[in-house]
């Protein structure tokens, strides 16, 4: 998808939508197909960031990997 068609969110997001922190908070992950669906701009006091947010209902279980 073309950088300019990529929605891009400022500050706040509808709530069918979520970061990977915050799926990982629901017991989420994105599936291993799921693309991003918008980008959210967080800004503070001091920085400024891009992140990845992806709807929640294509969102699976989130699986624990296991440690060799």
């Amino acid at each position: 998808m073309p950088k300019d068609r990529i929605l891009t969110y400022h500050q706040t997001h509808p709530p069918d939508l979520a970061t990977i922190d915050d799926l990982k908070v629901e017991g989420l992950q994105p599936a291993d197909s799921q693309a991003v669906a918008a980008l959210f701009r967080v800004r503070n006091d001091d920085h400024e960031w891009l992140t990845g947010l992806f709807r929640r209902a294509d969102a699976v279980p989130l699986q624990v990997k296991e440690q060799a």
